[in-house]
Order: structure tokens, then C-alpha cells, then sequence
């Protein structure tokens, strides 16, 4: 897993319009034990100081919410990480059990590494 001084950012495991705005890019990035919303994401592109509010903390292998999530501070892990993936739990309003909804990776723009997220649906 990442170190405190590294980052990788969160690819969406299926490309196209998850989160209702399109996807290519990753919107997250992780620094440490700590998300944030990337440099692509639309609220970042519309005011920088949204990129500096963490939305999710890192507790072991799970990511709470926190009172900068659009949800706000919740008491159990939305998601889970396993590996190089990010699931959502129980306790995600839009929990999916067939799949990962991230891949944790740390190239931005890596077609290959793109092209292998696709092909695993």
C-alpha cells in the first residue's frame, strides 16, 4: 500500500459515466491514508481548495467518509480495499457485491494500464 509521502489515484474499474460525469480521468487520488478529490475532478477544476478537503480516511483496509464527503461523516467504511482494488461495502447507498468499483494506480494517463482496467470490466 502507499506510504505517507506517495499517492496513487483512483481509476474507475468500468469507464464511461460512474458518478454521473465521465470518468477517463481519474477524480480521486489517494495520499497517504487520506482521498482526495484529483486535479480532473470538476470541483477541483472549478475552485483548487476542494482539492485540499480529504473525503475519505483509511482505517486498516477500509475508507470512512468524512465531513467533506458529500455524505458527510459517516460511522461505517463505504468502501473496501483488497489488494489494488476498492469495493464498496454494505453500507454504500449504491452497493454493487459482482465488482470493484476502483483500481489503485499510480499512473495518470497509462493507456496500457487503462486499456488493462477496461478489459476487466
Amino acid at each position: 500500500m502507499s506510504g505517507p509521502g506517495q499517492h496513487q489515484f483512483l481509476h474507475t474499474a468500468k469507464y464511461g459515466h460512474a458518478g454521473e460525469y465521465h470518468t477517463m480521468r481519474p477524480q480521486f487520488v489517494k495520499k497517504g491514508e487520506a482521498v482526495f478529490k484529483s486535479m480532473y475532478h470538476p470541483d477541483v477544476r472549478a475552485n483548487a481548495e476542494e482539492g485540499e478537503k480529504a473525503i475519505l480516511i483509511q482505517k486498516g483496509d477500509k475508507l470512512y467518509a468524512t465531513h467533506n464527503h458529500e455524505l458527510g461523516a459517516q460511522p461505517h467504511a463505504l468502501y473496501e480495499i483488497r489488494g489494488d482494488k476498492i469495493h464498496t461495502t454494505m453500507d454504500h447507498p449504491q452497493h454493487d457485491p459482482s465488482g470493484h468499483v476502483f483500481v489503485l494506480g499510480g499512473a495518470q494517463h497509462d493507456q496500457g494500464f487503462i486499456d488493462k482496467v477496461i478489459s476487466q470490466g
